[in-house]
């Protein structure tokens, strides 16, 4: 089956880690943090995510302060796109996403499939000037 085959479909978030500067592993945005990714053989693919953490609201839109409403999107990832494949890395090309910089931009992961029904995305090194800390993402598939 080809790296694409496999990739197709809906998983459902069962870890969301990132490395911390003394090399540890802990959750990116918290323990709860829940949410799917999809990949469809038209080559489209969407991710959201938030975390269990996010303050609840009250009242209309309008009413929210701006705290809060900054406090909801800083525990949440989501964009749509397309993606291709290279190799062991999946591209995600992202059109709209929830951080205006990243529109427009290649997302980079390394792909793998460490047990039947578990997808692992992991960030690529970063060697920018001021460089991200590391990311593993493990989902499960649901269908």
């Amino acid at each position: 089956m080809s790296e694409a085959n496999r990739l197709h479909g809906i998983w459902r978030l069962v870890s969301f880690e990132e490395e911390q500067v003394d090399g540890r592993w802990a959750p990116a945005l918290d323990e709860g943090t829940h949410g799917y990714i999809s990949y469809w053989p038209q080559g489209r693919m969407q991710v959201v995510m938030g975390a269990t953490d996010r303050p609840r609201l009250r009242g209309g839109w309008n009413a929210v302060p701006a705290e809060q409403e900054a406090q909801c999107l800083d525990r949440m990832v989501a964009y749509p796109g397309t993606y291709s494949i290279e190799g062991e890395r999946v591209l995600h090309h992202v059109d709209t996403c929830w951080i205006p910089n990243w529109e427009k931009r290649d997302l980079v992961r390394r792909m793998s499939f460490p047990a039947e029904h578990q997808l692992l995305l992991e960030t690529v090194p970063d060697t920018t000037p001021r460089p991200r800390l590391a990311q593993r993402v493990l989902w499960e598939r649901v269908q």
